[in-house]
């Protein structure tokens, strides 16, 4: 019994020490099991959990750049951000959902409908770029889940002022229409990136977060313009919107010898704060997207062709057959029934039928190529969006008639721009100039140089000083824009009355009043065009465009400082003259 006994406590040792070596053994197999996992999650895919764990633990947000301030050229502000709110929700914190969205439906202006579609996402975008008045009237409700983040919103301080130019931006802050759309890469900056901390129900705590990318400011813009003049010049208009009434209407201000634009303006306008508020049409800068036919204004190329070309001498005299000639199939008529008239007073009187008769001295090919050298029919390279070249038509699809039509402006399209660029060719002692807004950027950029120089010679100094004497007289009691004169100063300018071109043929109650001059003859330091589109009431551009020209002319050179030569002008006012003689 003993030996048995003994014989089952060694049996029961036995299976002890198994099943202790099968514990020992699966315990050691367990932590190497551990061990095993814990290397390749902490080394081999260490890389990839650590992103995993990224994304659980932070979200990105960006953080927006402050866009680059527009300045005229003198550093006064025209457009700028400044900082705002952008409107979220955390719906999961919404604790009176209905009432959440019937206040921020009230002080929003937003339909119920639009909010509570938002409500469906977890942190949905409301509003960007709150007013302050929205801004406060929400902060005062004091609503659960509401999230103000930090924004910025352009500004344009000065209203409607040389809107056209600037142009817009849209609600992310992208440029639009003008200097804002043209230069938008440069305005822009660089978005910033924060990682923020987001807690194991999903909440974000903006106040454990760490910056990956720092936001760039956008660099600052000086333009070409000058406030002052561009004041005066939208003043001016203003007048003759009111007293004429016309379709549309635009105003260039140039500095004939360097390009630079000082001011332009068109009307119907509108406010940049509110482009919504306005047709798109109101909003085009008419003064390079649109042509118009020039009309008598066109006339100084073909009188530069002829004087060129050594076809003509001043003195010599064509007879205008009293204002009424047929010609290849036409009746070209004159605005007045003139008889014989020198070289000079063709032009000093606006005569269609001694301009032609100019014109068919030098013939198609000579007088194209001078209309060419002017670079009409293509772009000037102004630096803003939606310029457009005009229209010349080669020679071999003018028609028999052409030669007729174009010496006077008809058969072309030309842009409000060209038009003034081909008038500072002679203030400009014959040479071609290169319009632009851009005055400088700062902070610099090297790899990006804005240069406007032109240095191309369109006619020589001989030409340029012949006909600006001749330009000289069209601004004195003798000449169509007598309403264009100012006592002591020598102005040169050219007007022009042009039928509009509408179903086939010409229209007799539509036209476009134009008048392109510089002053002063001995120094010109302005260039200027007012183009006036279907004025009502009367329609000669010696009596509807002339005096705008001359009143943006006088107040500018007061401002300029540069005073008249005579004695003549007293307290500041100009001379008034009665006599409407027009082209």
């Amino acid at each position: 019994m003993i030996k048995k006994h003994m014989q089952e406590k060694r049996n029961s040792d036995d299976r002890f020490r198994r099943r202790q070596k099968v514990i020992e053994i699966l315990l050691i197999l367990g932590f190497a099991g551990v061990i095993v996992k814990l290397v390749v999650l902490q080394i081999v895919l260490h890389d990839k959990y650590a992103a995993m764990a990224g994304k659980i633990q932070f979200v990105q947000k960006s953080l927006p750049a402050q866009r680059g301030t527009i300045y005229d050229r003198n550093g006064s502000i025209l457009a700028i951000d400044i900082p705002a709110k952008t409107l979220y929700v955390d719906t999961k914190h919404v604790e009176d959902r209905e009432k959440t969205i019937k206040v921020l439906s009230s002080i929003l202006k937003i339909p119920v409908s639009e909010i509570e579609k938002k409500f469906e996402e977890r942190y949905p975008l409301i509003k960007r770029k709150l007013t302050v008045e929205e801004f406060s009237a929400i902060e005062q409700e004091k609503l659960k889940g509401i999230v103000f983040e930090d924004d910025f919103k352009r500004v344009y301080p000065k209203g409607k002022l040389a809107c056209h130019l600037l142009g817009f931006t849209g609600i992310d802050g992208t440029g639009l229409e003008g200097v804002e759309l043209q230069y938008n890469d440069v305005l822009s900056g660089e978005t910033g990136i924060v990682e923020v901390l987001r807690d194991g129900k999903g909440n974000q705590l903006s106040s454990f977060g760490r910056i990956i990318h720092n936001p760039v400011r956008g660099k600052d813009i000086y333009l070409t313009i000058d406030e002052k003049i561009q004041q005066i010049v939208e003043e001016e208009m203003e007048k003759c919107w009111e007293m004429y009434n016309p379709r549309k209407m635009s105003v260039i201000v140039i500095d004939p010898k360097t390009g630079e634009i000082l001011a332009m303006a068109n009307k119907p306008d509108y406010d940049p704060n509110q482009p919504g508020k306005f047709p798109a049409e109101w909003r085009r800068n008419h003064a390079v997207t649109d042509l118009f036919e020039p009309g008598s204004i066109f006339k100084i190329v073909t009188a530069a062709a002829v004087l060129e070309e050594k076809k003509v001498h001043p003195d010599e005299i064509f007879n205008c057959e009293g204002g009424k000639w047929f010609i290849r199939g036409h009746i070209l008529h004159d605005a007045h029934p003139y008889g014989p008239l020198d070289f000079r007073h063709i032009i000093i009187k606006s005569s269609n039928i001694g301009t032609v008769k100019l014109a068919l001295r030098i013939g198609e090919q000579t007088l194209y190529n001078y209309i060419k050298r002017f670079h009409f029919g293509e772009l000037t390279g102004i630096d803003l969006p939606g310029e457009i070249r005009g229209i010349l038509r080669p020679v071999e699809k003018w028609s028999d008639y052409s030669i007729t039509a174009v010496p006077i402006g008809q058969e072309v399209g030309v842009t409000c721009l060209q038009a003034i660029r081909a008038i500072s060719v002679f203030a400009n002692g014959g040479y071609l100039i290169q319009p632009h807004i851009i005055k400088k950027i700062d902070p610099p950029d090297p790899s990006n140089v804005y240069s406007f120089t032109s240095s191309e010679q369109v006619i020589s100094t001989d030409t340029v000083t012949t006909l600006n004497s001749i330009l000289a007289r069209v601004v004195s009691e003798e000449g169509t824009a007598n309403q264009a004169r100012i006592s002591g100063y020598t102005i040169c300018g050219k007007t022009g009355t042009a039928q509009k071109f509408e179903n086939g043929s010409y229209s007799h109650t539509k036209f476009v009043a134009s008048f392109i001059g510089f002053l002063p003859l001995e120094d010109p330091k302005l260039a200027i065009l007012v183009n006036v589109d279907e004025p009502k009431g009367a329609y000669y551009g010696g009596v509807v465009a002339a005096p705008v020209f001359k009143e943006i002319a006088w107040r500018t050179m007061q401002y300029f400082q540069i005073p008249p030569k005579t004695s003549s002008v007293a307290m500041g006012k100009i001379e008034n003259n009665e006599n409407k003689r027009t082209d």
